[in-house]
This record gives structure tokens, sequence and C-alpha cells, in this order.
């Protein structure tokens, strides 16, 4: 097995767990968006999100509060790893495509 082959089924078993992790890593934060409502004069946080195909609000608590804060922090760290998410897979793809045009064989790795 030459050099190159085995950089590449390297680069793509790297890539194939750091997709899985970011993966795993959307799955445990929450879904949905923030949205702010202004009641009198008090603002509250609703999470937005879809089950089922239908559009759900779920209140999470008064703007400011910890609970408030918590749910926008993990909201945001969501779509970092999503970014994340489409990168690697974008990379793993033309990883794909470089051993395919090299006639290397590989078989998906185990986690």
């Amino acid at each position: 097995m030459g050099a190159i082959e085995t950089m590449l089924k390297s680069e793509y078993t790297h890539m194939y767990r750091l997709v899985s992790r970011l993966r795993e890593e959307c799955l445990q934060r929450p879904k949905g968006s923030i949205v702010v409502k202004t009641r009198g004069n008090s603002r509250y946080i609703y999470l937005v999100l879809r089950r089922e195909g239908r559009v759900v609000t779920e209140y999470v608590g008064k703007e400011g509060t910890w609970k408030a804060k918590g749910i926008e922090a993990k909201i945001v760290e969501r779509r970092r790893y999503e970014t994340e998410l489409r990168e690697a897979e974008t990379q793993m793809g033309r990883l794909r495509k470089m051993m395919k045009a090299s006639g290397v064989f590989f078989v998906e790795p185990m986690r």
C-alpha cells in the first residue's frame, strides 16, 4: 500500500469520527430558535421548533434568567456544531472522490 493510500485512509477515518461526534453533539442540543416577546413591561423568551410537522412554542422564562441564558447558549453551540458538521461532510465527500479516483478500496470505519 502506498503512502498516499495510507494517508487518504487515515484522513477518511479521522473525518468519519469527527462527523459522528459532531452529529452527536448536535443531537444533544435543543432544536429550534429563540423568540423574545414583550408583554407589558416585561420580555419573555420562547423556544420555537417543529415537532411532527407542527410549529411548537415552548415558554422558557423571563429574559435574563439563568434558564433562558442557558437555552440561548446551547442553541448558539448547536448552530456552531452544525456549521462545522457541514464543512466536515464536504471534506469527507472530497476525500471519497479522491479515494475513488485513486482506486483506493475502503470500508466505512467503526466508531
